[in-house]
């Protein structure tokens, strides 16, 4: 018999100086887990899970950016969960911890692992009865990805490529104008209903930002 696909359970927990939103993602019926940007503070994104009794199955970088994985090191060494990311983010992460020393003014950042899992366009991320699929977004960063759940409800997880009433910096070195805007149109092109939950700031909807 063919599982119903059911809509995920969704916490958003708004972490670090940059307020990054880390989501918390499981299947109401078997409390299996994916975590979405770590941005910060694993103690605290570690004390959720346990109260939630949840079984975390990976985390999964939206991008690479520092104040979307600092919080990776202390959940891998928690609950031992692979990490997938885009490999043309790999850079980012590699320079995470450089990269927040300098802008947070502090000696006291814990590195990206290095065993990373790389993810493309198509992989589906199955936890219990819920599915994501992974559509790559590049633009923000080259190897930035969103998050399609297959339920019946219509959600996006967007990283850093569309927010509420904006979008992604487009200014990096490495960022690409034309990318964000094929991204932007592939984003945009979901139904009207469809919940968008982005890296930073409120959720919104396809509709609204088509606006």
């Amino acid at each position: 018999m063919i599982q119903k696909i059911s809509d995920p359970e969704i916490l958003t927990l708004t972490l670090g100086e940059l307020d990054t939103n880390c989501y918390l993602v499981w299947c109401p019926n078997t409390l299996e887990a994916i975590i979405i940007d770590p941005a910060d503070e694993g103690s605290f994104i570690s004390e959720k899970i346990l109260e939630l009794k949840l079984k975390p199955l990976c985390m999964v970088f939206t991008h690479a950016h520092f104040d979307h994985v600092l919080g990776s090191l202390e959940l891998r060494l928690n609950f031992d969960l692979p990490i997938f990311l885009h490999k043309n983010d790999l850079f980012l992460a590699k320079k995470a911890q450089e990269s927040a020393k300098y802008w947070l003014k502090s000696d006291e950042i814990a590195p990206v692992p290095s065993e990373l899992s790389f993810i493309n366009e198509g992989k589906l991320l199955e936890f219990g009865n819920c599915i994501l699929e992974i559509v790559e977004t590049p633009g923000h960063t080259p190897g930035s990805i969103a998050l399609v759940s297959k339920g019946k409800t219509n959600i996006i997880f967007t990283g850093d490529t569309l927010f509420k009433n904006a979008v992604g910096r487009t200014d990096f070195k490495y960022s690409r104008p034309m990318d964000m805007e094929k991204s932007l149109r592939k984003i945009l092109s979901y139904p009207k209903d469809t919940v968008c939950y982005p890296g930073h700031g409120e959720t919104t909807t396809v509709g609204d930002e088509i606006k």
